[in-house]
């Protein structure tokens, strides 16, 4: 099978060298421990362990392989990591019976990666996003547990659902905004190339109001790899992604999915 490694341009080759140099310096900077693994991978400069190299080149691209920069934004991430005690995250809980309709990981898409969904029609903004801390640990919880289900050889991204069935103008709310420009910025500063594909699903005419507050936020790498569609072009666009027995009955397929069932975000599939 083919490694991502493969796909490597000689100019990223050369540059996750150099950066792979600067591991002492930025372990020492930022102030993990010497013997720091991120996502389970030894931040070694010696190491052979081609997973090192594949999350190296994510920070790289993010910075379009200025190693500094990289340096800078690796150092950074792994200053934040420490402050919001990222590495135990996934120890936590949080009560299901407000987070488990709004974001959940469920199957993979056609290249066998992972699919996170994230619903925001028909929440209690003041429950779920009131608790901005509660809720940030969460979410990144999620992350994090997508990542889990990445072997950094041939699989090291994920597919995002952003649904906004059920949701009104009324509902994105001061608190529902802060909650998402703050959610935005860690995972751009955090976990750089980590998306493959995010859909933005059954979005409301004033959807396109949104779509500019959130991209001043983002990359034009991040933004590119964004499908924006209605409902009644949701199973199409998902379809051409995911494989029909993943995909929920909610869009079109054949998997039941009991927090989209539940949530009622549509008692039918969308029209094709």
């Amino acid at each position: 099978m083919t490694t991502i490694t493969s796909t490597f341009t000689e100019n990223e080759k050369t540059s996750i060298s150099k950066l792979k140099d600067c591991l002492p310096d930025i372990i020492k900077d930022s102030g993990v421990p010497e013997n720091y693994a991120l996502w389970g991978v030894l931040l070694d400069k010696n190491s052979t362990d081609e997973r090192l190299d594949i999350i190296l080149v994510k920070f790289l691209r993010a910075k379009n392989c200025d190693v500094s920069q990289a340096k800078e934004m690796l150092t950074k991430s792994l200053k934040w990591r420490l402050e919001f005690r990222a590495d135990t995250i996934l120890t936590e809980s949080f009560p299901s019976d407000v987070f488990c309709k709004v974001g959940f990981i469920h199957k993979h898409d056609k290249k066998n990666r992972p699919v996170t969904y994230n619903l925001y029609g028909g929440l209690n903004n003041e429950e779920v996003f009131g608790n901005l801390d509660r809720f940030l640990r969460w979410r990144i919880q999620l992350m994090e547990k997508g990542i889990q289900l990445l072997d950094f050889k041939t699989i090291d991204q994920m597919i995002q659902v952003h649904d906004y069935n059920l949701i009104t103008f009324a509902s994105y709310d001061t608190t529902a905004k802060t909650a998402s420009k703050t959610v935005t910025q860690i995972m751009q500063d955090n976990y750089p190339e980590f998306l493959a594909v995010k859909f933005f699903v059954n979005v409301p005419w004033w959807g396109d109001w949104v779509f500019k507050f959130i991209s001043i936020f983002l990359s034009e790498q991040t933004k590119a790899k964004f499908v924006v569609t209605s409902a009644n072009g949701v199973k199409d666009s998902m379809l051409e992604v995911i494989d029909e027995d993943n995909l929920p009955v909610t869009y079109g397929g054949k998997s039941i999915v009991p927090e989209l069932e539940n949530k009622g975000s549509a008692d039918q599939p969308p029209s094709e």
